[in-house]
């Protein structure tokens, strides 16, 4: 298996469908005079890799899913917390393995050893597949840069997939948040609680008037091409090119046989596959995850890869800074 190129056909599961916006770009659209129509990006493939990690990785536990249980990647540990206390993984974090937490910090340690030490002599060692593989597979998959290692040294994904609304025109709307405690900002009283320059308004307190853009489109698309072409060409063992090829498929495929929630007032059902004359080209899933459990297997056996890495970094979070990220997050 070479290259497979799929187009889901989806039904909106609501009236309108909400895009992402895009820092000093707003809602990315496109008018195509060709077709005398107006497309909107529902969902980058960054953002389409994210939800494909989300798919197996259980966060509650901090591993992936039971159906995946022997797959490696990488742990990230507090040592400064007590009893360890796991932080991220090369499945949560952006970039994966080549996440700044792994590839910056001083004093990220594994076996003893700065962690970046240790990756760039096992990519010197055995090349960039090999030594990406035996720690982390999905970084293969779903790509990642090393530019930390050497130069631009990077490997594009395996799995690419992108989601748009074909001939959308916007429905503008909006609202109010109401404070039934203080509806104008005069009787809130913020000092000791946020700085001194922050209007209250911005945090949620008082009435607060807002607008959004959502859409409503002709047709609704997914597409998703999985390229194997550089994994085939790579110097990895015929069992790891096969565990790269089936996981890329099991995880489109699972993403694709669920109901599809890219945000907030974005849900999908998926009403037909077009296969480009490959069908079947996926598989079932269950027959997917058979597989994968085989091919997880014989890669321990084969001592390819052995599991979860921890690596150990000490990172100190204040208790003003937890503020903050709390502010932020809400």
């Amino acid at each position: 298996m070479t290259l497979i190129n799929l187009t889901a056909q989806l039904e909106n599961l609501l009236v309108t469908t909400k895009p992402p916006q895009f820092l000093d770009v707003g809602v990315s659209e496109a008018y195509l005079p060709w077709k005398n129509r107006l497309d909107v990006l529902l969902n980058t493939p960054q953002a389409t890799a994210n939800q494909l990690e989300a798919l197996i990785w259980d966060a509650v536990n901090h591993d992936v899913i039971p159906q995946l249980q022997g797959l490696p990647y990488i742990e990230i540990k507090n040592t400064l917390a007590t009893g360890d206390q796991f932080l991220a993984s090369t499945l949560t974090l952006p970039h994966r393995i080549g996440t700044a937490y792994l590839s910056r910090h001083k004093h990220a340690m594994l076996e003893g050893y700065n962690f970046r030490d240790v990756l760039k002599k096992r990519v010197k060692e055995k090349g960039i597949y090999r030594a990406v593989f035996e720690l982390d597979p999905i970084s293969i998959v779903l790509g990642c840069f090393l530019s930390h290692i050497q130069g631009n040294m990077r490997i594009p994904r395996v799995v690419t997939g992108q989601f748009v609304a074909e001939n959308a025109i916007a429905m503008p709307n909006g609202g109010a948040s109401h404070d039934p405690i203080s509806p104008s900002k005069n009787g809130i009283v913020t000092k000791g609680y946020f700085d001194k320059n922050i209007d209250p308004a911005k945090l949620g307190l008082t009435n607060v008037p807002y607008v959004r853009e959502s859409y409503q489109a002709e047709n609704y698309l997914g597409k998703f091409v999985i390229d194997t072409r550089l994994v085939d060409a790579s110097p990895l063992p015929d069992i790891a090119k096969q565990l790269i090829s089936t996981l890329s498929r099991y995880m489109v495929a699972k993403f694709l046989s669920e109901p599809i929630m890219l945000r907030s007032e974005c849900y999908f059902q998926v009403k037909d596959i077009d296969d480009q004359g490959s069908p079947d080209a996926l598989g079932e899933v269950e027959e997917l995850e058979k597989q994968l459990q085989m091919l997880i297997e014989h890669c321990q056996q084969q001592g390819l890869f052995q599991g979860v890495t921890t690596v150990e970094i000490p990172i100190e979070l204040s208790e003003q800074a937890q503020e903050a990220e709390e502010i932020a997050s809400s």
